[in-house]
């Protein structure tokens, strides 16, 4: 993409599917800060948000266990919050293992799906063979076998099923890792399936920084449909990203909306910081020129940040993005820390002249208020970046 682009704008149509994917490897947010998120992004033209945490046991390494009273009533509270929020709820599952022996476990798979639709009323169920070791030939078969499975629990709930493969791109770095890819395994994987289950994809790499037509085509043709994108940007729960912060606009996604059937972008470990990429989100759908996206990204960080934090976060950005956290000098580190202990007592000042815990305020603007808190939560969340809180930890995907 130039500097300017294609001066061509195509309106990203209102049930065209936008939203997040709570998909990463690691410490899952906290649920007050996932409730305060969802409250924020639809203003960015998100219409949808998955729960689907890799480090969420109940959802992947003990999948086959009960739910506890607890854990349910925590998450009918979320999609209680996503839908009144004004966009639709789903959630992920990772049936970790359950293919090694499918006759044991068709059954309890069954048990939980039908329990997740029942007690969720979700919108989406994600049922998820990503990131999994791969080592028999017919792999493709057997998932096929859950995904119908799934699919015969889910119709009649009226739930749309979105499966991720164990082969989401045409990345090598899949086979290195997880196993050599069977022979047969896609035509295995689709066969008699119908057009309405939707199939993730991340384009050519595990982590795309565009999406071609070439890429787009090549992924139907792969799946017999148009492929579902999950967006690995700007995700940073790997090995090497996790000494970053993504905070650049979107970009090389405006033919998304015309050669797949949705969108469901991977945020950071960082929960409110995620809030200045998918600023850009929705432009960057509809364009290619880096000026307007950039445009309506400020028209969008204006709604929820001051300006003078806006611009704070603009001088960092370059540095995050280009130098991992360990060469970062002693000194630019120091500085900004500085600089963020100075910000933060300013902010929570603020904080309570508009909203003081006596309530003697109850006219305030709640528009100042929610920008200072998203301030407030972001400044703790460079902090920690800095102080080596999210640094990666080997041990986070080992579930």
């Amino acid at each position: 993409m130039t500097a300017t682009g294609s001066q061509n704008s195509l309106p990203v149509p209102q049930d065209f599917p936008v939203g997040i994917i709570e998909g990463f490897f690691g410490t899952p947010w906290d649920m007050r800060s996932r409730m305060t998120f969802i409250e924020r992004i639809p203003r960015m033209g998100l219409n949808f948000y998955i729960y689907a945490p890799k480090n969420d046991p109940c959802l992947r390494s003990r999948w086959s266990g009960d739910f506890s009273a607890e854990y349910t009533a925590g998450l009918k509270q979320l999609a209680l919050k996503v839908k009144s929020a004004g966009m639709k709820f789903g959630i992920g599952f990772s049936p970790l293992g359950a293919t090694a022996d499918s006759a044991k476990s068709l059954p309890v798979f069954r048990r939980q799906i039908k329990l997740l639709a029942e007690e969720l009323r979700p919108d989406y169920l994600a049922l998820l063979f990503d990131d999994m070791k791969i080592s028999l030939e017919h792999e493709g078969v057997l998932q096929n076998a859950f995904i119908r499975e799934c699919l015969d629990v889910l119709t009649p709930y009226g739930v749309r099923l979105i499966t991720c493969s164990s082969f989401y791109t045409t990345d090598p770095i899949l086979e290195k890792v997880f196993g050599k890819m069977p022979e047969c395994y896609y035509s295995d994987l689709l066969r008699g399936l119908p057009d309405s289950v939707d199939f993730f994809w991340t384009g050519a790499k595990v982590i795309s920084t565009e999406y071609t037509e070439k890429d787009l085509r090549l992924a139907a043709d792969i799946l017999g449909r148009k492929p579902f994108i999950w967006d690995n940007y700007p995700v940073n729960d790997g090995r090497k990203a996790s000494d970053h912060l993504y905070l650049k606009p979107f970009s090389g996604r405006n033919l998304i909306p015309s050669l797949a059937s949705g969108l469901a972008v991977n945020p950071m470990k960082q929960t409110f910081l995620n809030l200045f990429p998918l600023a850009s989100l929705r432009k960057a759908l509809e364009t290619d020129n880096a000026e307007l996206i950039s445009k309506a990204a400020a028209e969008n960080l204006n709604f929820c940040h001051d300006g003078s934090f806006t611009d704070f976060v603009g001088t960092c950005t370059e540095l995050f993005a280009s130098t991992p956290l360990g060469e970062i000098t002693t000194a630019k580190r120091n500085s900004l820390l500085r600089l963020l202990d100075e910000m933060l007592p300013e902010k929570e000042h603020a904080l309570h002249k508009t909203d003081p815990a006596d309530g003697s305020a109850a006219d305030a603007d709640t528009g100042e208020t929610e920008k200072i808190r998203n301030e407030i939560a972001e400044i703790n969340e460079i902090r920690d970046f800095l102080n080596g809180k999210y640094v990666f930890d080997p041990a986070c995907l080992t579930g």
